[in-house]
């Protein structure tokens, strides 16, 4: 993007593709045009009031009593128009905000939850802080204020176009002498109304121009402090068992204070410029009285022409103090609208990196003929180019089960991550399996909703009743969740690790994967757990290639072959542990171990001597 992030035309270009998406065009033109059609009607209205003002204060200046109840009768209609025009307008305008935030939220979305990108964003991105905050609230601060500000100044200027047109009648000539010769300024309260707004404007943005930084600094600190607050709320348990409470408030402390400081560097903003718009405030309705007094005076218009002169006068120059009004508020939009645009930039960095350089990244190949994982000539590395697994070349066949082991931080994760896709750091290419491929972080993710809807997560196979769900609770040993599959909880705080990680294996047998990759996904099991777990997906699916990370003893009888990443200078290499083949080769080891010892001839003892020297007695019949 060629554009500053910070420029509206940037925001344009994130925002603007509501009015031409498949799906919502249709109706974002009819709201569209709905909203300026009733901006201009109640522009109309307001007409209709400075007209109806005129020959009020006429009437009451004569005394006309009949002509001052048939006015009020006008008045009456001229209300009624105006509160409809008005509710149906904030109708309309509410469809439009929502519906414009709803597509800008779904395609954000669509574009940070894709291909890992949420992921690698934490990565890579370190000034995108909150990208759940900037989605939430900065797209609903931008959608919300941009409608406002539109409809806004629409009004501003076909009220401008149609009050100059009556303020320029009723101004007349102002005649002025200067140096001995006279003038005349036609139309001058015209001109008086437009210098009076565009000082009050310049001055406004002169004091105010520094709250769009503070603002955004603002809405920073303010996503700061909310996530201090939730990785409180979500690490409950680990704080209190590690009595880290004290700690704990000292961060919340410490992110109140970076908050309340930009909430004070706002606030001393916000002061100054209030400092002037107040001041402007209380003189508006006494400006235009003060501009049209000589004409009154010297009796060219009557009191109804003046009256109707300080109204024009007031929405003439309420059209053109837009900015005086709505600066503020306009500094809170350009910080939200900053932050959503940096966060689209920073996605399409992520895309454009993606699709260049390909001989620095991994490439992932898509499935196929054959039915096997292909690491060839692998390199992974960290975002800042460290080489973690240099070179690697691995070949795993269906139904293989394979162990990868090493020391910790020397890849292994990595490795599954590049294999998901979500790791693009590094060289060499990936060629996947064909069927489908399940993976098991240490820690299984939950969705919010059932008991039900954690299983069948991310989507429901076909086939699958109740019946089976709870055979599967009882295959891995959890009988007491079985009558809660309709139960809505949070899953994730109220099942200890270990439950979790058997709800995942029980997740895993329903779905039947042609492919599992585990990472540490029996770290919380007992050794019992873990054969358990391990046993079933042998006897469940024996069709299935299993691919595990972890270090835990006992592993290695469950998987038919052990690779381990040793450290070295450019980075661990995958090794090839021959030897020790599975349950079935270990029990063949076994039965050949057993056979050897009882082959082997040992020294005979004394009885051992006597017992033989009777069996050989015995075969010579006593001699």
């Amino acid at each position: 993007m060629d554009t500053p992030h910070s420029s509206l035309r940037a925001f344009a270009v994130v925002a603007c593709g509501y009015w031409t998406a498949p799906g919502y065009r249709s109706v974002a033109w009819l709201l569209t045009a709905a909203l300026i059609t009733l901006v201009s009607a109640n522009v109309g209205i307001a007409l209709w009031l400075n007209i109806w003002n005129r020959d009020f204060f006429n009437a009451l200046e004569q005394r006309d009593l009949g002509l001052l109840f048939h006015l009020l009768w006008v008045l009456a209609a001229i209300v009624v128009s105006a509160g409809i025009g008005v509710a149906v307008q904030l109708h309309v305008k509410r469809r439009l905000q929502i519906n414009w935030r709803t597509w800008l939220s779904h395609n954000t979305v669509h574009r940070w939850l894709q291909s890992g990108r949420q992921y690698q964003l934490g990565l890579l991105a370190d000034d995108i802080d909150n990208p759940d905050g900037r989605i939430a609230e900065d797209i609903r601060v931008s959608t919300e204020f941009a409608v406002e500000f539109a409809t806004t100044i629409i009004q501003c200027v076909l009220q401008l176009v149609t009050f100059l047109g009556v303020l320029w009648v009723l101004s007349g000539d102002l005649p002025v002498r200067l140096f001995g010769a006279e003038y005349s300024i036609p139309g001058y309260m015209v001109w008086c109304a437009i210098a009076y707004a565009l000082i009050g404007s310049a001055l406004t943005y002169a004091l105010g121009r520094g709250l769009i930084d503070a603002g955004n600094v603002r809405q920073g600190r303010e996503a700061d402090f909310r996530s201090v607050l939730t990785r409180a709320r979500e690490h409950a348990e680990g704080i209190a068992l590690m009595r880290g409470e004290d700690d704990e408030r000292e961060r919340m402390r410490g992110s109140l204070y970076n908050l309340r400081s930009a909430w004070n560097h706002q606030t001393r903003g916000q002061g100054n410029l209030s400092l002037l718009t107040s001041s402007l405030a209380y003189l508006a309705p006494i400006v235009p009285l003060i501009v049209a007094l000589p004409r009154y005076l010297a009796g060219e218009i009557q009191l109804g022409g003046l009256m109707q002169t300080a109204q024009a006068f007031s929405s003439v120059q309420w059209a053109l103090s837009w900015l005086i009004d709505n600066f503020p508020k306009f500094a809170e939009w350009r910080a939200s609208t900053n932050r959503v645009v940096h966060l689209h930039v920073a996605l399409t960095n992520l895309e454009a990196s993606a699709a260049k350089d390909a001989g620095a990244r991994i490439i992932v190949h898509p499935p196929a003929e054959d039915d096997r994982l292909l690491l060839r000539e692998l390199g992974v590395a960290r975002p800042d180019g460290v080489m973690l697994v240099a070179d690697a070349h691995v070949e795993i066949v269906r139904p293989e089960r394979v162990l990868i082991r090493g020391q910790s931080g020397s890849g292994k994760s990595t490795i599954m991550r590049a294999v998901a896709g979500v790791w693009p750091w590094g060289r060499g290419a990936i060629h996947l399996p064909t069927g489908k491929i399940t993976f098991m972080p240490q820690k299984p993710y939950f969705p919010l909703g059932t008991l039900r809807d954690v299983l069948h997560y991310p989507e429901a196979p076909e086939g699958v009743t109740d019946d089976l769900l709870k055979e599967m609770l009882h295959k891995v040993g959890l009988d007491h969740l079985r009558g809660r599959l309709d139960e809505t909880e949070r899953w994730d705080h109220i099942l200890s690790g270990g439950e979790q990680q058997r709800v995942a294996f029980a997740r895993t047998l329903i779905h039947k994967p042609d492919w599992i990759f585990m990472d540490e996904a029996t770290s919380a099991l007992d050794e019992a757990g873990q054969e358990n777990v391990m046993e079933l997906l042998i006897e469940e699916l024996p069709e299935t290639s299993v691919v595990s990370i972890g270090h835990r003893p006992g592993l290695e009888v469950f998987h038919t072959r052990e690779l381990t990443l040793v450290q070295g200078e450019r980075g661990a290499k995958l090794e090839v542990l021959e030897g020790i083949k599975g349950p079935r080769a270990l029990r063949d080891v076994y039965r050949s171990m057993s056979a050897a010892s009882r082959a082997q001839r040992r020294p005979k003892g004394a009885w051992e001597k006597l017992v033989a020297r009777i069996q050989g007695l015995a075969e010579n019949g006593g001699r």
